[in-house]
């Protein structure tokens, strides 16, 4: 399994296990309703006790054998039963030793045969949904690539423009940047094909990136960036800063006649990593400053993605008349 599928798996199960709480309790009430085993309360515990080790053992399996695609009937089937035998009997011993109940081999048959249809439902309900859910994640996959490919030939296009204006101008330059260049896509090639990048590594790739900025831009780009040394090993998705600061140079310091600062901090905030990127550039809602918005979008597309709602990406004025970006994402180390 990929780290992306492990990670997607494992953020589904609490809410998939939620759903089958759910339907457990649905489950309760219309035995109870239908008068069998009980009141509601002992269906309730019995249900419970059953369904939620069906659900797990078939959910674990899952994840575990399909990680990326739809069960083969032939061998997810016999998984099935097993999965609601194991958990019939062993959850109605629970069931029967929380209610102080009687219990013995054939207790279970009755339970058996009910738990057999609901799961049998069930599953069905997960299945289908395990399969939009892999289709969703494709096409988020899919379009995250398309994004990613609209925004990086904008920096090689300005980078081989100011080439080949350098070389007859100023050879000495031109080979410095040559050499960032170089350096950079070469980094940048072997990020890619990582499903994660520790924090590091990103850092050292806006190292280079600014390098090669740098010598377009001259003194008119000014930069630092703060990494803390506990925070080097943290795993983000790769090629996940350098569409901000990129943003920030193009809409921000480019259009600044003097150019300007931009600044990049990394910190730890009680099991979050927070990332803030300030410029002294134009500053928001200059009509200088309005771009596509395409870096940004494809970085709120990526987080969303990778972390769901726990991942937030906030852009705000910055307090010397430039723009802030701030990014929040869960803390994953490697």
């Amino acid at each position: 399994m990929l780290p992306s599928d492990r990670l997607a798996a494992c953020r589904s199960l609490p809410r998939n296990g939620l759903y089958a709480l759910i339907f457990n309790t649905a489950i309760a009430a219309l035995l109870a309703a239908i008068g069998f085993g009980g009141d509601f309360l002992v269906n309730l515990v019995y249900s419970q006790c059953i369904g939620l080790p069906a659900w797990f053992l078939i959910e674990a399996a899952r994840n575990l054998l399909w990680p990326n695609q739809r069960p083969q009937p032939l061998t997810f089937i016999p998984l099935v039963i097993a999965s609601l035998a194991i958990a019939t009997y062993g959850g109605t011993w629970i069931g029967a030793r929380l209610l102080g109940h009687p219990w013995n081999l054939q207790t279970p048959l009755a339970s058996l045969l009910i738990s057999a249809t609901a799961g049998f439902i069930a599953v069905l309900y997960f299945w289908e949904r395990g399969h939009s859910e892999m289709v969703e994640r494709q096409a988020a996959e899919a379009r995250l690539k398309l994004l990613q490919a609209q925004i990086e030939p904008h920096f090689l296009f300005n980078t081989l423009a100011n080439l080949d204006a350098l070389i007859g101008a100023d050879p000495a330059r031109a080979r410095t940047m040559l050499g960032h260049l170089n350096d950079y896509l070469r980094a940048t090639l072997a990020s890619a094909r990582k499903e994660r990048n520790t924090l590091g590594d990103e850092f050292a790739l806006l190292a280079g990136y600014l390098e090669v900025i740098g010598v377009r831009m001259g003194p008119r780009l000014a930069f630092s960036l703060d990494l803390p040394e506990s925070l080097e090993r943290c795993e983000v998705p790769p090629m996940l800063l350098q569409p901000l600061v990129e943003n920030a140079i193009r809409h921000g310091l480019e259009p600044k006649i003097d150019g300007g600062r931009i600044e990049v901090r990394a910190r730890g905030d009680d099991g979050r990593l927070v990332i803030t990127i300030t410029d002294t550039g134009i500053g928001l809602g200059n009509s200088r400053s309005q771009g596509t918005g395409l870096g940004i979008a494809h970085v709120r597309e990526r987080i969303a993605a990778a972390y769901g709602v726990s991942a937030t990406l906030e852009v705000r004025p910055g307090g010397s008349g430039g723009a802030e970006l701030v990014l929040g994402i869960p803390q994953e180390r490697k």
